[in-house]
């Protein structure tokens, strides 16, 4: 481990998958896929990502969670609500 960021859980890189899944390497080298579908549909906060050109600028931020240019976030210790596979 490099920082003590590193030694935190959650993401290093992460990777956009039509519709609205993620696939998403974990700073422990784990790959898991997420589904967000049911979240983006149910919950009006992230209509932004409907959209298959926003959802696809997603990114890692500092801290490991995922996240979208205009806030819509998920908080590392949000990411295993959503894995559909390892």
């Amino acid at each position: 481990m490099n920082s003590l960021v590193d030694a935190l859980p959650g993401a290093r890189h992460v990777s956009p998958l039509p519709p609205y899944r993620l696939e998403v390497e974990l700073r422990s080298g784990e790959n898991v896929f997420l589904d967000l579908e049911e979240l983006i549909r149910q919950r009006d906060a992230y209509w932004r990502l409907r959209q298959s050109r926003y959802f696809s600028m997603v990114s890692v931020d500092p801290l490991g969670g995922i996240c979208w240019p205009e806030c819509e976030d998920l908080a590392t210790d949000e990411l295993d609500r959503y894995v559909v596979s390892k």
